[in-house]
């Protein structure tokens, strides 16, 4: 069936033609015609939805009913994955599920979209952003395998639930990239205490002081491991206190100036009045420390990384900025569990804590702009006092 211009300027993506009320009604009583394929698929584990060409669904087993919370298969057929599985995406668009931008990295969409193009089996994962849930994102494995039916092309898509995999393998990765990022702090002021023989008689005294203090955040930093693992479980209870933004600052600073991880980078912390925020320190230290070391291996050798805090008068905000520009496939996709733009274990995954306890639990809040122009600012802004 050709697609109308009106569904054309509909999407931004995927097609966002429907198929009619006569057609999904016909598609339905050919596959409940067909008793052995209904058989396949309430057979298979996961959820599982059998769906049209525009991506609508026909039939389905009893687990994605249960997910979607409807009573009976009638309510689902016609709809799309996105609406059961509650997408905060899938209305982003007035073509419905698939048609944003966001959709154009939905491992589901493009499984069943290369699926349909290849005639082939097709596997991708899925971060599904579940609009009013706790969970950032649901991980799934999609699996999309194309079927005829009647001469008619249907395409089987099964969604396997791995989010205690992702979570646990994120959970290890935060683990190593948290407690590394200290732990390098300290071996570098350390190599630098080693190497000087000219410092001036009051030096050797102050890089004492800053070794107790990055020591001290490292302690700080295991115990922060346990506080993600009941953050996860929505236990954590944040210990709050009155904190000196600008001492948070110059720790960072002193933290990531000698850092190993990002040589030959310059971070500058510009000059500011101090705000004091009702929070917890270990946290915040850790969300400020995650976007600086992220802006500085996204720094090329030379380069510059800006720390700055201001405030409106209501809400203290600290920025960290660089002059590079997130490529916008990594944008669509940033604070997601799992998700990483390095390849490299550990590394790129700092997001995903920064929203989850930023936002969750010292309800403030995480963001981002990134374009050719300015570069890229993370920001994180909190309450006064």
């Amino acid at each position: 069936m050709a697609q109308t211009q009106s569904a054309l300027s509909m999407t931004r993506f995927a097609p966002a033609e429907l198929a009619s009320g006569d057609v999904l009604a016909e598609q339905q009583r050919a596959v409940l015609h067909e008793e052995l394929v209904d058989t396949l698929i309430q057979a298979m584990p996961g959820y599982v939805v059998l769906v049209n060409e525009q991506r609508q669904i026909v039939a389905c087993n009893r687990n994605a009913l249960q997910l979607s919370g409807a009573a009976d298969n009638g309510e689902l057929v016609g709809k799309r994955l996105g609406e059961v599985l509650n997408c905060a995406h899938a209305e982003d668009s007035s073509g419905g599920c698939g048609t944003s931008e966001y959709c154009s990295v939905c491992g589901a969409v493009l499984a069943i979209l290369k699926s349909q193009e290849s005639g082939g089996q097709v596997v991708r994962e899925c971060l599904v952003a579940v609009k009013g849930d706790r969970e950032l994102a649901l991980d799934m494995l999609a699996t999309a395998t194309p079927i005829r039916i009647h001469d008619r092309k249907f395409t089987i898509v099964v969604l396997q639930d791995i989010s205690n995999e992702k979570r646990r393998e994120v959970l290890e990765q935060l683990f190593f990239h948290d407690v590394v990022n200290t732990a390098g702090g300290i071996h570098g002021l350390a190599s630098l205490m080693a190497e000087r023989e000219d410092v001036s008689g009051h030096a050797p005294s102050d890089y004492v002081g800053w070794l107790v203090t990055l020591s001290g955040n490292l302690l700080d930093e295991i115990q922060g491991q346990r506080n993600l693992l009941a953050a996860e479980r929505g236990e954590f209870v944040p210990e709050c206190a009155p904190v000196s933004i600008r001492e948070v600052l110059l720790e960072t600073s002193r933290l990531f100036n000698h850092h190993e991880r990002a040589p030959g980078r310059e971070l500058v912390l510009k000059d500011g009045p101090d705000f004091i925020v009702t929070t917890d320190a270990a946290i915040l230290r850790r969300i400020i420390g995650n976007m600086t070391l992220n802006a500085l291996e996204a720094t090329p050798v030379g380069g510059v990384v800006t720390l700055s805090a201001d405030s409106d008068g209501s809400r203290a905000t600290i920025e960290v900025h660089n002059s590079g520009e997130i490529p916008s496939e990594a944008q669509l996709q940033l604070f997601k569990r799992s998700f990483s733009t390095k390849s490299a274990l550990g590394r790129g995954i700092g997001t995903y804590s920064m929203k989850l306890f930023g936002e969750r639990y010292l309800k403030g809040k995480v963001d981002f702009r990134s374009n050719q122009d300015e570069g890229t600012v993370f920001s994180f802004s909190l309450p006064l006092g």
